[in-house]
């Protein structure tokens, strides 16, 4: 049977405030629409949009917001429904539906001091003029929310379990009412109930008030999203530095070994069509350093820029290299299985224009998939 339990125990709450199941869930296929500005989270909890989608699920029917998922499960990646299984399944069972909300993704706002080539305006701010310069499209940032905003989210969540804070940028997000949210939680004696868990481009290093607020907390995870090495680290997360990654991804691993007794350090890496021929390397730095195996997704949009858009000479390649690492295999059936390379031309497309926008060279950043480029055309 098809079960995820997210309708019922999960709201994710994107960058620009717009409210769905899940950070995988496409809204896009639904004319039901709920943003924080405008919509009470109690609303959208009695919603008959998330009554029909609970009911899809109860007939064994995937939802069609729901196909990022499927895809990985048909692929034999383990998807979020999987790993939230894997993760939560004591407290699944013992939940009831006056728990309301016992997990979320909350982004407070866009804010970020970068714009990764596989990201946008809408979680990052910092993505705005390019996009408008390039796509004509303006995509303003969520407007600037109050104290009222953690107290919604504590009424929604009494009996939080696990909180996820992605970007945007967390530590430069309305980080005053971040604060004021996890001390709402402290002073009704719940914090040692929660765990933490956040996405950071690890820039910078969060400073003192932060680690004094996380001690009272059950668990703290600090995800280090990182999409390659060196220089190519630099043109996919543009436009970091990627000494001060690798200075502040070293600190995070001391604290993590006795410093911090409930800190977990985590690492996650978007695969797209820049970075799939490096996964690999990219295994072995993060072991070199201590972080551990990283977890892997892949792309999903922008769709031009999916692991799976090489033509099939590329392809083969790319294949032939990951097959020869354990840790690559199920990526193998990925790229087997899938297939996008009608939006190959698309991602050339695209990738110039915004080199030309950046001054910086993909095929100066990646010789290896540049060489495969020019040997089919």
């Amino acid at each position: 049977m098809i079960k995820c339990m997210a309708p019922w125990t999960n709201i994710d709450i994107s960058p620009l405030g717009n409210i769905s199941p899940c950070c995988k869930f496409r809204m896009s296929h639904y004319d039901s629409k709920f943003n924080v500005s405008n919509t009470d989270i109690e609303t959208y909890r009695e919603s008959d949009f998330l009554k029909d989608v609970k009911q899809e699920f109860l007939q064994n029917i995937w939802p069609k917001g729901c196909e990022r998922c499927k895809k990985e499960e048909e692929s034999g990646i383990e998807s979020k429904r999987i790993l939230d299984y894997k993760r939560w399944a004591q407290d699944y069972k013992k939940y009831t539906d006056d728990k309301k909300f016992i997990t979320g993704s909350v982004a407070f706002g866009n804010t970020c001091q970068l714009k990764c080539i596989i990201c946008g305006p809408v979680s990052s701010s910092k993505w705005r003029n390019e996009y408008k310069d390039i796509y004509g499209i303006d995509t303003k940032s969520l407007e600037h929310l109050d104290d009222k905003f953690a107290q919604d989210i504590y009424s929604a969540m009494p009996d939080a379990i696990h909180i996820d804070i992605p970007g945007g940028e967390p530590f430069l997000s309305m980080t005053k009412i971040q604060k004021n949210l996890l001390q709402k939680y402290i002073d009704n004696n719940t914090a040692k109930n929660i765990s933490l868990h956040y996405t950071t481009n690890a820039q910078i290093f969060p400073d003192e008030e932060w680690w004094s607020l996380w001690m009272k907390f059950k668990q703290v995870d600090i995800q280090l999203s990182i999409d390659g090495i060196g220089q190519q680290y630099e043109y996919l997360r543009f436009p970091a530095d990627w000494k001060t990654l690798e200075t502040n991804a070293k600190k995070y691993v001391s604290y993590s070994k006795g410093l911090i007794n409930n800190l977990k350090l985590s690492v996650s890496h978007t695969i797209s069509a820049y970075n799939i021929f490096y996964l690999n390397s990219f295994y072995i730095w993060c072991l070199r350093i201590g972080l551990g195996k990283p977890y892997c997704g892949p792309v999903h949009e922008p769709y031009h820029m999916q692991p799976t858009i090489w033509p099939k000479q590329i392809n083969d390649k790319i294949i032939n290299k990951l097959s020869k690492t354990k840790f690559c295999s199920s990526w193998v059936n990925f790229l087997e299985n899938n297939n996008d390379s009608r939006l190959f031309d698309k991602f050339l497309e695209l990738t110039e224009k915004h080199d030309d926008y950046r001054g910086i060279s993909f095929y100066e950043t990646f010789p290896e998939l540049g060489e495969m480029i020019n040997g089919i055309q």
